[in-house]
C-alpha cells in the first residue's frame, strides 16, 4: 500500500509540475531602482553595405547606437596592402597606399562608429596569396609598418587624422586550418606567430601605451565539452582551436607579452556561446590575464538560418545580445554588416530593409544609451527565454526573446512602480510594430517593452 502511495504522489508531482510549467506566467520581477552595472557595447559590427559618407544604409549603424565596426575583411585595410613593397623605406610616408583605407575609415567614423583596426590580413586564397600569409621577413619592421599605420589615423602622420582609435587587434584566424598548406591567414608554425604576437605587441604598447592592443582572433571553441576538456568526438580542426588557445596563452605568459584584450569568434548557438565565455574568462584568469577584457569580434547564430531572415532568425540574434550582456563580456561584432541577406550577413533584407534581426540590435542599441543594466530580482524563466533590463535618466527598458522552437510562453512583468509605456515587436511580415502588451510570449519572436513612472 505505500509503495502504491508512492507511486500516485510522484505521479501527482509529475502533473502539478506539468500544469505549472504550462498554465503558470513566466514572471519577470524588475528592479529599475537597482543597478547591477553597465550596458556594454555588444551590439556591434563587422563591415557595412559601402563605404561612403552620408551613406543613407549605413545610417541604419547611427541609429541602432553601434559604436564600433571592425575593419576584418574590408580588404583595402590589409597591412599588405596599406604598405605594398615590404623592402620599402618604414618611415617614408611615399611607401604607403591610404587613399582606400583613408574612405572606408572616414565612412565608419561618418556613423558615429570607431574602428576596430585589424592589423593583418583579410580572407585569402592559400595559394593566389601565399607570400601575405606567410610570416614576414621582419618582425621588427612589421610591428613598425603598424606604428605607422596608428600614427597616420590617431596622429595626423602623412596627411592624416585624428581619430583616437583606441582598438589596434593583432591578426585573424591564425589557427584556421590544422593544415598549414590549406590556412587562408597564416602560412607558418603555431609558434612563429606566437613570437609575432609577441614582437609586435609589446612594440606597439611601448609605442602607444594608452591603446588597447590585443589579439588573436581565434576561431573558436566549438570543441568544448561542460567539463572544458576537448570532447573526443569533435574534428581534429576544433580541437586544434582549443589546443592553440591553451599553447598561445603559455607562450605570451612565459614572454610576458601584453595583452589588453582577447578576441575569439563563434558561430553557433546562444547556449554554448554563454559556455565558451566562461572558458575563456576562466584560462585567461589562469595565465595571469585576468583584467583582459573579451571580446566576441566575429559570431552570428548559426548563419545558415539567415537564408530565411524572418522574426525567428532575430529572436535567435537578439537572445545573443542579451546573453552577451548578462555574461559580461566586454564587447561584441556581428558578422557581418552587409547588406546581401547571405550566409554571413543577416541585419538586412533584399533590397536593403532591416531584417527582424536588426531591430533587435536596435533596441538594445536603445537600452545601452540608457546606460545601465538594472536587476531582474526574480527570473522564473525556461532556458530558451531571454531577458535584459536598462535604466538611465531617460527611461526604463526591457528586452525578452524567446527561442524555443514550438512553445509559445505565459509572460507577466513585475515592475513596481513603473508601468509599461510602451510594446514594440517583430510581425510575421517582418516588420517593427507597436502592440499592446501580450499575455504570452510567442515561440521565435521578441519583445522590446518601454516604462514610465
Amino acid at each position: 500500500m505505500q509503495r502504491l502511495f508512492r507511486v500516485f504522489l510522484a505521479i501527482l508531482t509529475f502533473f502539478t509540475s506539468l500544469f505549472q510549467l504550462i498554465f503558470t506566467p513566466n514572471v519577470i520581477r524588475v528592479d529599475f531602482d537597482h543597478i547591477v552595472g553597465d550596458m556594454r557595447p555588444v551590439h556591434n559590427v563587422g563591415r557595412m553595405p559601402e563605404y561612403e559618407v552620408n551613406s543613407e544604409v549605413n545610417r541604419r549603424f547611427t541609429e541602432a547606437n553601434m559604436t564600433s565596426c571592425r575593419t576584418h575583411d574590408i580588404n583595402c585595410t590589409d597591412i599588405h596592402r596599406i604598405f605594398p613593397d615590404f623592402s620599402a623605406d618604414v618611415n617614408d610616408e611615399s611607401s604607403y597606399h591610404f587613399a582606400e583605407s583613408d574612405q572606408v575609415l572616414a565612412s565608419i567614423v561618418d556613423t558615429g562608429m570607431e574602428p576596430f583596426f585589424r592589423l593583418g590580413i583579410s580572407y585569402s586564397n592559400p595559394v593566389a596569396d601565399h607570400d601575405h600569409l606567410v610570416p614576414p621577413a621582419d618582425y621588427d619592421k612589421w610591428s613598425q609598418i603598424c606604428e605607422h599605420i596608428i600614427l597616420h589615423y590617431n596622429e595626423g602622420w602623412a596627411d592624416g587624422f585624428r581619430y583616437d582609435i583606441r582598438y589596434w587587434e593583432i591578426w585573424n584566424e591564425p589557427e584556421n586550418s590544422d593544415d598549414v598548406s590549406d590556412n587562408h591567414f597564416w602560412i607558418g608554425t603555431d609558434e612563429e606567430f606566437f613570437r609575432l604576437y609577441d614582437t609586435a605587441a609589446k612594440y606597439l604598447k611601448g609605442k602607444f601605451p594608452a591603446l588597447k592592443i590585443g589579439g588573436y582572433g581565434s576561431c573558436g571553441f566549438y570543441a568544448l565539452t561542460k567539463t572544458n576538456v576537448v570532447n573526443n568526438g569533435a574534428t581534429p580542426r576544433n580541437q586544434y582551436f582549443v589546443t592553440y588557445f591553451q599553447n598561445f596563452l603559455a607562450y605570451i605568459r612565459e614572454h610576458h607579452s601584453p595583452m589588453d584584450f582577447f578576441t575569439w569568434h563563434s558561430y553557433t548557438t546562444t547556449e554554448k556561446n554563454a559556455r565558451y565565455i566562461d572558458y575563456v574568462r576562466e584560462n585567461l584568469a589562469k595565465a595571469g590575464y585576468g583584467d583582459a577584457e573579451i571580446i566576441c569580434d566575429e559570431w552570428n547564430y548559426n548563419p545558415t538560418e539567415n537564408e530565411k531572415l524572418d522574426r525567428r532568425n532575430g529572436a535567435n540574434q537578439t537572445s545573443m545580445l542579451i546573453m552577451f550582456q548578462n555574461k559580461g563580456l566586454d564587447m561584441a561584432h556581428y558578422y557581418n554588416g552587409d547588406d546581401d541577406a547571405t550566409l554571413w550577413s543577416g541585419l538586412f533584407m533584399k533590397g536593403r530593409q532591416p531584417s527582424p534581426a536588426y531591430y533587435g540590435f536596435r533596441a538594445f542599441g536603445q537600452m545601452y544609451r540608457l546606460g545601465r543594466q538594472a536587476e531582474i530580482k526574480n527570473l522564473r524563466l525556461f532556458k530558451d527565454l531571454y531577458a535584459l533590463a536598462a535604466a538611465g535618466e531617460d527611461g526604463q527598458a526591457l528586452l525578452i526573446a524567446n527561442v524555443s522552437e514550438k512553445r509559445d510562453r505565459r509572460l507577466k512583468i513585475d515592475a513596481g512602480d513603473y508601468a509599461v509605456d510602451k510594446c514594440m515587436t517583430v510581425n510575421e511580415a517582418g516588420e517593427w510594430v507597436e502592440i499592446p502588451l501580450p499575455e504570452k510570449i510567442e515561440s521565435g519572436s521578441m519583445l522590446y517593452v518601454t516604462f514610465k513612472k
